[in-house]
């Protein structure tokens, strides 16, 4: 039995062996435990539903059910695991798709340890972790900063408080009925400030909000009020 301070994680990949180098390398570290296993998408339901772990380290394809087949059922079963994609692959729209469904963090297998551990624990603590390398060639889709200077020199406008709230809030994964709760507005209301919060930083929709709020967290003013 492990320690009640340990995180409790589950590793799904279809290559056994990497499985075996993974659990190797996290036996060294007192507050990880490894509890389970899975080599396909069905295993891994099985473990969550068995284990109950705190994060799974969760490869995109494997046979049966790939990752992005388990990511909506893991959210549907209101799961409390975090997830931390762990794949061989580099693709957009596989970070886009990842994070949509409710993945906390995407590294490649490519990674050092060292990060790999980072990333365990900033997941596990409730944060979004996106290798450096990864989050590079995302922001090349994003707009550039100086796009944001309009042609007078001016800088572009700050999110205003409520707006730094949501954008926090929606970085979080939060629904815009979430958010509406959390504040104690409408969801139209919420909506509203989403056109303007887009309009201000020149972005098209929520995920390039919430990678744009990751990597530039000093344009918002102030962190939510979670109480």
């Amino acid at each position: 039995m492990g320690r009640k301070d340990q995180i409790r994680l589950v590793i799904a990949d279809d290559h056994r062996l990497f499985r075996e180098g993974l659990v190797e390398l996290l036996r060294r570290e007192e507050a990880i435990e490894v509890v389970g296993e899975a080599a396909n998408g069905r295993e891994v339901l099985k473990a969550l539903e068995e284990f109950h772990p705190d994060v799974l380290l969760l490869d995109l394809f494997m046979p049966e059910m790939d990752g992005l087949d388990v990511l909506p059922q893991i959210r549907e079963r209101n799961s409390s695991t975090k997830v931390l994609i762990l794949t061989g692959y580099f693709d957009q729209e596989l970070v886009f798709r990842s994070l949509w469904e409710g993945a906390r963090g995407y590294l490649q297998k490519s990674v050092s340890s060292a990060e790999l551990l980072k990333a365990i624990r900033a997941v596990h603590a409730g944060e979004a972790w996106i290798e450096r390398g990864v989050m590079g060639h995302l922001l090349e889709e994003l707009p550039r900063q100086e796009n944001r200077v309009s042609k007078k020199g001016q800088s572009a406008q700050l999110l205003s408080q409520r707006e730094a709230e949501i954008a926090r809030f929606v970085a979080a994964g939060l629904s815009n009925k979430e958010v509406a709760d959390r504040l104690f507005i409408s969801e139209k209301t919420v909506k509203s400030h989403l056109v303007s919060i887009f309009k201000k930083l020149h972005l098209r929709h929520r995920l390039q909000l919430a990678l744009y709020t990751l990597e530039r967290d000093s344009i918002l003013n102030r962190r939510p009020n979670d109480g």
